[in-house]
């Protein structure tokens, strides 16, 4: 690939995003392209992030524009202004003064008159205007968050996504209308449950009727897998859980932790944001506070669970999903009331026979037959020379390994600590306990020894790659002695034997072990 030689970066936060490219993208472009033809800067390649903040770095055609930098293939970045590049003081000063300068690479703010190519005094003012930059960025996400909750609190859906059983108005995009065909779904799901149909057995049903579920019948562009078409769990206790059905809209259930994070927390109850009466009810609230209470009465039901030998290691073999476990009472004059666990697929308890069948296989049969197939198989293995055979090309190896990984833990710590060190300058910065050049200074240094960190654990992690060898042949011999002595194994000796157990759906039995030996039944 040429070299591109000038990139022009163009960004457009998602407030102000219109349909295709909007009025401000074509505006940004003119300019820059106005620019390079003045200035006569050659070829250009434009990275255009439409609709993205510029509170964080987390932007597809940025990451773009980085590789192409790294690849050598671009000597200067151009934006409208620094505010364009970004919006966070720290992360946008770190490539203006660091990632820049340390690449090469010419960056033009044109707006500004900010060229570093070119110092004429404009350099000692822009630490200034990316902190202005940062402040705008707070305010203006305070304002949106203010104006949203308050249309939430005027009546006004906010979110992307109508729930199942209702449809946009075609007077108001936030306000609803009842949808027949999908509303019609809600109340047999509700009917259902009051008639004593779990969760899990109402998706079945309705998978097994092709009825669509709701991410299909909105007509959503997903990615569509084998279960896209089928009902799941999830979606059916959401749909029995939402208030919507009564009439109230119920938001802001979920806050950002912060203007310049993408996390959320769920926020206590008392503060949502509820409106009554919001929509006319598909559900009545008789209706609906019973299905609430049986959803308590199920949570205070006493479920044992059994910690089975194999559990985690048994998946399917024919769609790879983890194998679940089953009580079913015994059969016979003679069982009485005792039960026998088997397992199960996982896919077919959740999904039936729609996507895989059931593959049940009796539980303590299937420990007497690995068992036995273990022992025959490793009693091939349990002579002291075939041990030092397998393992000697690890033997040396293994307190190495811990050293590098001890070694690598303690440059993760200070990486860690350097992180904390950097919030604590940018809040000194912020408190006026340190000026802006002592912040850009000791915030340069960390970086330094950040990236040096680093690269140091990329050396330990390919020599741990280099160094990885099969286990040494006393630390096999071990286990597999420890295997053979015991008439019932533990489980944690299983673990360390066994990487996977494959039930097929003809029975038969594959058995995966951790070093290499492949066992069939």
């Amino acid at each position: 690939m040429p070299n591109l030689n000038v990139a022009a970066y163009i960004r457009l936060s998602k407030e102000d995003e219109k349909e295709g490219e909007s009025e401000s993208i074509i505006n940004q472009k003119e300019l820059i392209k106005k620019y390079i033809e003045e200035n006569k800067l050659g070829k250009c390649k434009y990275f255009v992030d439409d609709g993205y903040s510029g509170g964080n770095f987390e932007r597809p055609q940025f990451k773009e524009l980085i590789k192409e930098i790294e690849k050598g293939n671009i000597s200067t970045v151009i934006t409208k202004d620094t505010s364009r590049l970004g919006r966070d003081f720290i992360e946008t000063s770190h490539y203006m003064f660091k990632y820049f300068p340390e690449h090469n690479i010419r960056y033009i703010a044109i707006l500004e008159n900010f060229d570093t190519s070119n110092p004429n005094g404009v350099e000692d003012m822009i630490p200034f205007q990316t902190i202005i930059n940062d402040w705008y960025l707070k305010d203006i996400s305070k304002k949106i968050k203010s104006v949203r909750q308050n249309k939430m609190r005027q009546g006004l859906y906010m979110g992307s996504t109508v729930p199942y059983g209702y449809k946009r108005s075609k007077n108001n995009n936030c306000k609803f209308e009842v949808d027949k065909y999908s509303s019609r779904i809600v109340k047999r799901i509700f009917k259902m449950r009051l008639e004593g149909m779990t969760p899990t057995m109402i998706a079945r049903k309705l998978s097994d009727e092709k009825i669509d579920p709701p991410s299909i019948y909105s007509g959503k562009n997903i990615k569509k897998t084998y279960t896209t078409y089928l009902w799941g769990l999830s979606t059916i206790n959401q749909i029995l859980q939402n208030q919507i059905y009564i009439g109230n809209l119920v938001q802001r259930k979920f806050d950002k932790v912060n203007y310049k994070s993408k996390k959320k927390v769920k926020i206590d109850e008392e503060d949502w944001i509820i409106v009554e009466n919001f929509v006319e009810p598909i559900i009545n609230k008789k209706d609906f506070k019973a299905v609430q209470e049986m959803k308590v009465k199920n949570i205070g039901r006493c479920q044992k669970k059994y910690d089975y030998l194999l559990k985690g290691l048994v998946v399917c073999g024919d769609c790879g999903k983890k194998m679940t476990v089953r009580r079913r009472q015994s059969k016979g004059k003679d069982k009485g009331d005792s039960y026998e666990n088997y397992y199960c697929c996982s896919n077919n308890i959740r999904y039936r026979n729609g996507v895989c069948s059931l593959h049940y296989f009796n539980e303590q049969k299937l420990n007497d037959l690995i068992f036995e197939h273990l022992r025959d198989s490793l009693n091939k293995y349990a002579n002291k020379e075939r041990m030092i055979e397998i393992g000697e090309k690890q033997f040396n190896n293994l307190n190495k390994q811990e050293d590098f990984k001890k070694e690598k833990e303690y440059y993760e710590n200070k990486i860690k600590n350097i992180k904390v060190a950097l919030k604590n300058i940018y809040l000194d910065k912020v408190n006026s306990i340190i000026s802006d050049e002592e912040f850009i200074q000791f915030k340069m240094q960390l970086e330094d020894d950040k990236n040096k960190y680093r690269e140091k654990i990329k050396d330990i992690e390919e020599k741990l790659k280099q160094d990885k060898q099969p286990k040494n042949s006393d630390y096999i011999e071990n286990i597999i002695k420890k295997f053979l002595d015991f008439k019932n194994p533990s489980k944690q000796i299983l673990m360390e034997l066994i990487k996977r157990v494959e039930i097929m759906d003809n029975k038969k039995i594959k058995v995966y072990l951790n070093f290499n030996i492949d066992c069939e039944e």
